[in-house]
């Protein structure tokens, strides 16, 4: 995970930057410190999580095209990704959370700046969107863009796949949403809840980082999946996590590698706990 400190910025857009109504009114949003996940929950940690509690696999777990264990998970529900996150000690990301997590304090359209295809050492492709130019038929595997890390250091966070939020989608909820940690707990008559953050299939207009998107939340597709928080001060919240072996407040690569060395693996790397040749 990384830090995302406690700060303000200037959440949605104005009309006159190709805006959707429901990104507008811009408005001052402050936010207390968080952590976030620096990738998407990836395969390998989805399959820890049905290993451990039995639960149902997601659709398209058995499609060759988006299975890979550095893939991230898909077909998840937002209740199936609040299970992972309540398994996990996390919690899914508020909308605004999510938002500052891509733009930082700079509020530019993408997480690496305002163009999209703009050069960046030596790269122009940023992000897994629509269309064969980044070399990926669907998902790509987390990371796969290095020069489309956000301010804070967290990578994906355009295109790849929508990732849902904590909030219940109101169109006009930025009309009146608070200034400090909004998060729409009201569902409203439509009762969706709120994605982010554009997929694989969405053209590059579609992957800005004040784009909102909007999905019943029993439902998944092949372009939903999710990462996860953890409230920065809330030491509670980090003293018993599932996996936290190290009891450091934070489920980490550290914990993996001390469950690697309990079971004296070979021929894995370190913290490789389900052999699929990643960590």
């Amino acid at each position: 995970m990384v830090l995302v400190p406690e700060g303000e910025f200037i959440m949605g857009s104005t009309r006159n930057n190709a805006a959707d109504p429901d990104e507008t009114p811009a408005h001052v949003t402050k936010l207390d410190a968080f952590y976030i996940d620096k990738f998407e929950v990836t395969n390998a940690q989805y399959r820890l999580f049905l290993s451990d509690t039995g639960h149902t696999r997601p659709r398209f777990w058995n499609d060759p095209h988006l299975n890979r264990p550095d893939q991230p998970v898909v077909g998840v529900s937002f209740e199936e990704a609040s299970r992972y996150a309540n398994w996990a000690g996390k919690r899914l990301p508020t909308e605004a959370e999510w938002e500052f997590s891509a733009r930082g304090t700079i509020e530019n359209q993408y997480p690496w700046g305002n163009q999209f295809e703009v050069e960046i050492n030596g790269k122009v492709n940023h992000a897994n969107v629509a269309g064969n130019a980044d070399g990926f038929d669907k998902t790509a595997p987390v990371g796969s863009f290095p020069t489309g890390m956000s301010q804070f250091g967290a990578h994906d966070l355009a295109g790849n796949v929508l990732e849902w939020v904590s909030d219940w989608y109101d169109e006009n909820y930025y009309a009146n949403s608070p200034v400090k940690n909004p998060e729409n707990k009201n569902p409203s008559n439509f009762l969706g809840r709120v994605l982010r953050g554009g997929s694989w299939k969405k053209p590059p207009l579609k992957v800005r980082s004040t784009m909102r998107y909007t999905l019943l939340p029993s439902l998944s597709d092949d372009t939903i999946g999710f990462r996860c928080v953890m409230t920065a001060n809330d030491q509670t919240s980090h003293n018993d996590l599932p996996w936290d072996l190290n009891k450091d407040g934070v489920v980490d690569i550290l914990d993996l590698v001390i469950v690697s060395i309990h079971f004296e693996m070979v021929n894995a790397p370190n913290g490789d706990v389900n052999k699929d040749g990643i960590v």
